[in-house]
């Protein structure tokens, strides 16, 4: 009996390394500055040799489940005899956050943008369904919905917005583009969007791109497992920074934190300093001293330019105040009106 547990065991761990050897995995380099848009990325022939094709079709029975899933419209019938259509992606990282360019193959492109078509046909829906996960777990994930044709993004966040989740809505940034052969789409995320999870040592992120072809009935194909199935999704693979790109990508986080600040505690002093709509006792007994701390700790340290790794660690204990000065904020306006009860009510 316990010889067979043994066997079962073993070989379920087998199929288990197996799935994970699986998975396609992707290898994201640093490069010194990530193109700006479909054009720059052309035109730039970066990571022409880290070109990734591996999209398998997306199968059939999860792909009839996902008429029940309300967030987006998705074309999933592929048509006997449709032509093959390629679908490629290349990815790098640098100082500012990490870029993502695809190229679809469409050999109907003229037809497609052909200006008799009813632009509000199903048929002009082609699009990519975007997820990634910044981490291998612990972290909800991020989906993009992008409208090849339109240019429309739409961002489901899988997580509320708190200190440690931002919606993509507010730091991402789109492109979509016609080409002679198909469409470009280029992806920005800045670092500031998820820099909780830098990956300054390197590390891995799960990651899944979709496209749904439904002009031309070609179905959908998919790089890395089925729609909202973290666990099937391809892996990230970030290689590990230098020490200078590694002190690049903390300067540059610590100079926007720093702006951030600077910007957010004008506004706040603003709000709570006047007597109308503020609360001066509070931004005087609480709010005025925190404030002054910590310009005071950012304009001793010089030109954010020329900041240095010492620097840096002088800043790290307040960094994450300065980023999320706004709910710092609320934090302190909460323990402070607690405090006020208790006051009033010996």
């Amino acid at each position: 009996m316990k010889r067979s547990i043994f066997v079962t065991a073993v070989g379920l761990l087998s199929v288990a390394i197996a799935g994970a050897e699986a998975q396609n995995t992707y290898e994201v380099p640093y490069v010194e500055e990530l193109p700006d848009g479909v054009i720059a990325w052309q035109q730039s022939g970066l990571l022409k040799d880290r070109r990734e094709t591996r999209f398998g079709p997306y199968d059939k029975k999860a792909a009839e489940h996902l008429i029940l899933d309300a967030t987006a419209d998705r074309g999933v019938a592929k048509e006997e005899g449709a032509p093959e259509r390629e679908t490629a992606f290349r990815m790098a990282y640098d100082s500012r956050g990490v870029g993502i360019f695809i190229e679809a193959a469409e050999p109907l492109i003229r037809e497609l943008l052909d200006s008799t078509v009813d632009p509000t046909s199903p048929g002009r829906h082609e699009s990519f369904e975007v997820f990634f996960t910044p981490a291998l777990s612990g972290e909800a994930y991020y989906q993009l919905f992008i409208n090849t044709f339109s240019g429309k993004t739409d961002f489901y966040d899988w997580g509320s917005p708190h200190q440690n989740y931002r919606s993509l809505r507010e730091y991402a940034r789109v492109e979509t583009r016609s080409l002679k052969t198909g469409f470009g789409v280029s992806i920005f995320i800045p670092w500031e969007a998820i820099y909780e999870n830098l990956p300054l040592k390197g590390g891995d992120w799960r990651f899944s791109i979709i496209r749904w072809m439904p002009f031309g009935k070609a179905g959908g194909v998919t790089w890395g497992g089925q729609v909202h199935e973290t666990g099937q999704f391809g892996l990230l693979r970030f290689a590990k920074p230098t020490e200078e790109q590694r002190l690049n990508i903390e300067r540059r986080l610590a100079r926007y934190a720093w702006f951030n600040f600077l910007a957010k505690a004008k506004a706040a002093t603003h709000f709570w300093s006047d007597e109308k709509v503020g609360d001066p006792d509070f931004y005087n007994s609480v709010l005025k001293s925190l404030i002054a701390g910590n310009t005071t700790l950012g304009e001793s340290l010089g030109n954010p330019d020329d900041w240095t790794a010492e620097s840096l660690k002088k800043i790290q204990p307040v960094q994450k105040d300065w980023l999320e000065f706004d709910y710092k904020v609320s934090d302190l306006r909460g323990k402070y009106l607690v405090q006020k009860r208790f006051e009033n009510a010996r």
